[in-house]
């Protein structure tokens, strides 16, 4: 079943010619990752990673959208709410408000944010309430005088007016395994009285170019945080490992879900899988075994999964993914059904779950968290990355409710007013 056939009778079509005649054609990375520099980056130069040429493909078209995790009464990472530094903080996070009345436009799914610095490009938003505002990380941006900032941090009150803090791996450390120039996918937990934040960065003195997942502590939400000497995933027998999200389950035990690198040859035919492992009680390394819970299985998807987040809904989990190629139109959300946060996992749609629509072709790299009134929201990029040229991703907020059927997409107008 088409998830948008389940709440709007007469389907929305973005045709192919549109996404072309708006300069929109675009094609695969090789790497994994979310480049705001184009197909062709530096950092894809100079570790000499080839892009391939743009593939004339049809649009996919679906509309809904997409949750975080964690049960209540915690906040979206999934530990009590706490202040910047740390301390537990007086917020009592509200029970989620599943019931939420459905978007009037789903071919205008999101309100997209006026946020230009550091830089009015900022891909693989994940965003988080902690305490009494909201704290937002993303890929690696150049900054208005040309400075790398490796994980770019940004506060809101309301969640549409962002402030720059600084860079969560301040002075160009990003581990002791890795090189600062292709840092991506960031995702931060309060795990074990600490903040972790996981990472995708490019291994340091490997041959071809190769992604893995880092891990950095801190006692502060924003950061700085200091990295690991070693990646916590690493799987070179795979192409690499990227995409990390963290989840936490109601038995107080905390996961990580991420993406093989697979796809990292272009003219390839391998496929990615989504995997899951549990996490010591730290959020420092994976203890017990890996679960393979997602595999590349319609048609839509290409060779590529991506980009994993699970969240619970009542008492159903939810697996929320990219597929397809992050720099075509192709590119879209899928939704999977899980029985464990180590699956099985079941795709209950035939199609994507939100794919190109009027605000962009090829949307993708989304996070979902709980805002201070307990609603589902949903940032993400709302187009894909133009090929072989600089493409401005910026970032679109939605909203998501549940019902029977699973997620759908609710009305972005929802205000946040500051309480």
């Amino acid at each position: 079943m088409n998830p948008q056939m389940r709440r709007w009778p007469v389907a929305v079509v973005l045709a192919a010619a549109v996404a072309v005649s708006a300069g929109l054609l675009l094609a695969p990375r090789s790497l994994g990752g979310g480049d705001a520099a184009g197909c062709e980056s530096v950092s894809q130069r100079s570790a000499g990673v080839r892009c391939a040429a743009p593939v004339d493909a049809p649009v996919a078209v679906a509309a809904t959208i997409a949750p975080r995790e964690d049960p209540p009464p915690v906040t979206a990472g999934g530990a009590v709410p706490t202040t910047a530094g740390g301390a537990p903080a007086a917020v009592v996070a509200p029970e989620p408000q599943l019931a939420l009345p459905p978007a009037p436009d789903p071919d205008r799914p999101a309100e997209l944010l006026d946020v230009t610095e550091p830089s009015p490009s900022l891909p693989n938003p994940f965003v988080r309430f902690v305490g009494d505002r909201y704290v937002m990380y993303t890929t690696e941006a150049r900054d208005a005088v040309g400075a790398k900032q490796n994980v770019p941090v940004l506060e809101s009150t309301d969640l549409r007016t962002w402030s720059f803090v600084h860079d969560a791996l301040p002075d160009g450390d990003v581990g002791a395994w890795a090189v600062p120039d292709a840092t991506w996918a960031p995702d931060v937990a309060r795990i074990g009285g600490r903040w972790v934040l996981f990472y995708t960065a490019r291994l340091a003195g490997h041959v071809p170019a190769t992604q893995c997942i880092g891990g950095a502590a801190g006692t502060d939400a924003t950061g700085p945080f200091t990295p690991a000497p070693e990646p916590i995933v690493c799987q070179l027998d795979r192409g690499g490992s990227i995409d990390p999200r963290s989840f936490r389950e109601r038995d107080g035990t905390w996961w990580l879900h991420w993406k093989s690198d697979d796809n990292r040859e272009v003219d390839g035919t391998s496929t990615s899988s989504i995997y899951a492992q549990r996490l010591d009680p730290d959020g420092t390394a994976l203890v017990g075994e890996a679960h393979r819970i997602l595999e590349v299985s319609q048609p839509w998807e290409g060779r590529i999964v991506e980009a994993p987040q699970m969240v619970r809904a009542g008492e159903r989990l939810w697996l929320f993914y990219s597929a397809n190629w992050f720099n075509q139109p192709t590119y879209a959300i899928g939704v999977a059904s899980c029985d464990t946060p180590a699956g099985p996992c079941t795709k209950p749609f035939d199609g994507p779950w939100l794919a190109s629509n009027a605000q962009g072709a090829g949307p993708g790299e989304g996070s979902l968290f709980l805002d201070r009134h307990g609603r589902w929201r949903l940032v993400y990029s709302p187009v894909a990355q133009q090929y072989r040229t600089q493409t401005d991703r910026p970032i679109a907020l939605a909203t998501v409710g549940f019902d029977a059927s699973g997620p759908y997409l609710a009305d972005p107008r929802l205000a946040d007013p500051v309480r």
